[in-house]
């Protein structure tokens, strides 16, 4: 399941940044992200932090350093159009700072090995498979064909990598570390830096500023064209793909439940009871969570909302939960990549009949 939402992701992603030809550049400010807001919506669910943690973490310093580069391009300083130079990117020196070093003797593969360095390679793998992240051998050069060649054959006969000759991305990154070897959000295909632009640069329409310029403050009377950080979810989902190797997902219980009452309102207008509501937590065994997402869903922009309305005229007094629509969207577009599957499925098979 966590893999199809993984394929989603980058679904929804290409079709909305990534121009078919991978030569036209996306425009701060004319990108619809409905389906990508709709997933992060489905797949921001509350669970132990310590679970989803180096996911966030590798994401938010992925996305800063590449924000900090395009700030300063867009600067008086700023000398050249293109993003250019480390800064961009990310070194192992800088996921060390995160996470901890690879072992307890240092820098290096040997000794006991920190636990996080499993899931720092893993996320690191899944990122550079799916295209989001590339590696710099030195402060602007591109990792070698034959290198890139070598990290791919490794990765590809790695279910997850926990033992100690399964770290391709992260041993590579260590041996370069002298000559600048980084990874950068891959903005020249994938179009990143229009994301984050979108979210944290100058919101469009604005007379006399280009849409998305990062470096004149945004006045609070006007809001950024994104509302929350798409990023995270992302960082979260990973980790919780790595954690289904581990043994230490979690979760699962306040998912089935969020799409069980996504199912219910989609089919009464968007409502669904309160009784309704907490029947499906506990029939899920995440009763605790219940109080938790009405709650969350005031304070935290990124959760998906429940908001409470009391039934007009109910005696004794009733209530209905308004389940948010970008949730009900990422439920129907999880319903319609299952009967495409199914679809598929059925063609192959009357193929081999045939």
């Amino acid at each position: 399941m966590i893999r199809d939402e993984l394929d989603d992701f980058d679904r929804y992603w290409k079709e909305a940044l990534v121009n078919q030809n991978l030569q036209t550049q996306s425009i701060p400010g004319e990108t619809d992200y409905l389906n990508i807001q709709a997933w992060a919506k489905g797949n921001s669910i509350s669970i132990d932090q310590s679970t989803i943690s180096v996911g966030r973490g590798l994401m938010t310093l992925l996305v800063k350093n590449l924000k900090d580069a395009l700030t300063e391009m867009d600067s008086p300083r700023g000398l050249s159009l293109d993003i250019e130079g480390h800064k961009a990117g990310v070194n192992i020196t800088q996921i060390e700072e995160l996470v901890g070093h690879k072992s307890k003797r240092g820098k290096k593969f040997g000794g006991d090995l920190n636990p996080k360095w499993g899931r720092v390679e893993a996320i690191l793998q899944e990122l550079f498979s799916r295209g989001h992240i590339k590696i710099y051998q030195n402060k602007n050069t591109l990792i070698s064909s034959d290198d890139e060649s070598f990290i791919n054959q490794q990765i590809t006969r790695i279910t997850h990598p926990i033992e100690r000759g399964d770290f391709p991305v992260s041993v590579y990154l260590t041996m370069k570390e002298e000559d600048g070897a980084h990874l950068r959000l891959n903005h020249e295909d994938y179009n990143w830096h229009t994301y984050i632009r979108d979210r944290y640069g100058f919101p469009p329409n604005s007379t006399g500023i280009l849409a998305g310029n990062m470096y004149v403050d945004i006045p609070v009377t006007l809001d950024n064209f994104i509302s929350f950080d798409l990023h995270l979810a992302y960082g979260e989902t990973l980790s919780r793909k790595i954690s289904q190797f581990t043994g230490l997902e979690r979760g699962l219980g306040q998912l089935e439940a969020r799409i069980e009452i996504s199912d219910r309102a989609s089919m009464n207008e968007g409502l669904i009871s309160l009784d309704e509501y907490y029947t499906i937590f506990r029939q899920k065994n995440s009763e605790h969570m219940a109080d938790y997402y009405l709650h969350r869903s005031i304070s935290d922009i990124t959760a998906a909302k429940f908001d409470l309305h009391e039934v007009p005229d109910s005696n004794p007094k009733k209530w209905n939960v308004e389940v948010d629509p970008l949730l009900l969207r990422w439920r129907e577009n999880t319903r319609d990549r299952g009967r495409t599957r199914d679809e598929d499925i059925g063609s192959i098979e009357e193929g081999a009949s045939a």
